[in-house]
Parts: structure tokens; C-alpha cells; sequence
């Protein structure tokens, strides 16, 4: 009996550490842009605010988590200490757009697009955001 509940014990034991491992792996693996992957989907920026505005429960499903290609007018751009944000307008009658969190380290062309300028962006669409369809770890396209 005392043997079946050390056998126990030091099975948890093992558990327990392969648990802790996997873990500390999942946390010190290196973030990964968008720029390596294809787009699961190649949309404008004003068709992908009108479909989030009007469902976003299906939209969520249809885009959340997939690369995205966007293509729109470069509204403003935002800088954040190292990171950038570029909001692509829309003609959406909340005044939202589409906010692209650039990949940190991201090396944009130049000439640098100003805001009015047409892009093309990829990146992972993270869904809804109050008024704002949010893409992360986006590259500059063209």
C-alpha cells in the first residue's frame, strides 16, 4: 500500500514539473509579425468596417484571429513610445476606422505613407473594439 502511494505522489510530482515546463516554453517563445504568414482574407477597409458595424458576432467568427490584407486611406498615425498605430478611415457613420498596432521593429518603406496616402496592411484581426476594428501585429504591405 505504501509503495502504490509513493508511486502516486511522484507521478503528480512529474505532472506538475512537465505542467510548469510547458508553460515557461509558451512564455519565453519569441512574438511572431504577420509578415511571414498569407492572408486568409484581402478586404478594404470600408467593406470590413461595414460588416463588424452591422454583425459582429459573425464577423467574429468569419475574421477573428485570421490574417488580414487591408487596403484603405491612411487616416492618422499614432506613436507610442516604440510602437506606431496606423488608423485606416472609413466612411462608417460612427466616425470608427481600422486600427493597425504595427509589428514592434517593423520597417516601413520609404517614402513613409502620410495620411491621405492609399495602404495595404496585414495583420491579425483581434475583432471589435468600442467603434474600431483592431488588427495587431500588422506589416506594411505596400
Amino acid at each position: 500500500m505504501l509503495k502504490k502511494r509513493k508511486f502516486f505522489w511522484w507521478g503528480i510530482l512529474l505532472l506538475l514539473m512537465i505542467g510548469i515546463s510547458w508553460g515557461y516554453y509558451l512564455y519565453q517563445k519569441p512574438h511572431q509579425s504577420a509578415a511571414g504568414e498569407s492572408a486568409n482574407v484581402t478586404i478594404e477597409a470600408d467593406s470590413l468596417y461595414t460588416q463588424y458595424a452591422s454583425n459582429e458576432k459573425a464577423c467574429d467568427g468569419k475574421y477573428m484571429g485570421k490574417v488580414l490584407e487591408v487596403s484603405g486611406k491612411l487616416a492618422e498615425i499614432q506613436r507610442n513610445g516604440p510602437s506606431e498605430v496606423w488608423i485606416l478611415a472609413t466612411n462608417g457613420a460612427g466616425g470608427g476606422g481600422i486600427n493597425c498596432q504595427l509589428f514592434t521593429g517593423e520597417k516601413v518603406p520609404e517614402p513613409r505613407p502620410k495620411p491621405g496616402d492609399k495602404v495595404t496592411i496585414k495583420g491579425r484581426c483581434t475583432g471589435w473594439l468600442v467603434m474600431d476594428v483592431t488588427l495587431s501585429d500588422c506589416v506594411v504591405e505596400k
